[in-house]
């Protein structure tokens, strides 16, 4: 049986349609930018097969721009390529998300956010207190995909602003890996109130010059929090 791509309720677009709103040069980036996406979401499950023809006839593009997109996402470790089989959701496990993963992200934005905060300081806190404040309205309507969409921003909003592109390549590695398998293996959600608490923490923390505290805040919404939601650690 064909595999079926799942869509967002009131997303989902017939291929005339999408022909229509993906230009032809940014179609590859569109492509991956949905299927990543749905990959994060758990809309496209872990060990699901994206069979290339149907992926062309979804998105209404020739076998160029599919490839090109599976090429990136396997780069980022979200799908995975097996000779004679094709290309299939990875399926990291949870040793990895706790053992590898989320320590690298919390080095990466430790670094990033010693590195960073003089500048934010200087006039960088002014776009990461409207991002919070759009999770703020996202969080009255309970929407949890702009949300994490927001969380996406802040976060890289730092990590480009400690100048460091090899933090910032790292960073884009590693954090769509560890979003899929949090939502994946995760047994209850972060309450979107206390997801706006923690980025308002990590803004106060830096405006304030206070680096021990900025270490703390940024080690309980990158590390501790998630691995509570894991129900693989405590916050104490």
């Amino acid at each position: 049986m064909a595999t079926e791509i799942s869509r967002p309720a009131g997303e989902a677009l017939r291929p005339a349609s999408r022909r229509a709103h993906i230009p032809v040069a940014s179609r590859p980036q569109q492509i991956v930018d949905l299927l990543r996406e749905e990959i994060v979401s758990g809309t496209l499950k872990a060990g699901q097969q994206l069979k290339q023809d149907e992926l062309r006839e979804d998105f209404g593009v020739s076998p160029g721009p599919v490839r090109e997109a599976l090429r990136v996402l396997e780069n980022e470790g979200l799908v995975e390529h097996f000779p004679n089989r094709g290309v299939f959701v990875a399926d990291i496990s949870a040793t990895d998300l706790i053992g590898v993963l989320i320590p690298v992200r919390l080095a990466i934005e430790m670094f990033a956010v010693t590195a960073a905060a003089p500048a934010l300081r200087a006039g960088g806190i002014a776009d990461l207190e409207n991002l919070i404040e759009q999770m703020r309205v996202a969080a009255e309507r309970n929407d949890r995909l702009t949300i994490n969409e927001l969380d996406v921003r802040f976060h890289e909003t730092i990590v480009r602003a400690s100048a460091s592109s090899h933090a910032l390549q790292l960073w884009r590695s590693v954090q769509p890996r560890i979003r899929a398998q949090i939502y994946a293996l995760a047994p209850r959600h972060h309450a979107a109130d206390d997801i706006v608490a923690e980025h308002q923490q990590i803004v106060d923390a830096i405006r304030d010059g206070d680096d021990e505290k900025l270490k703390a805040v940024i080690t309980e919404h990158v590390q501790i929090t998630p691995l509570r939601l894991l129900g693989a650690g405590d916050a104490g």
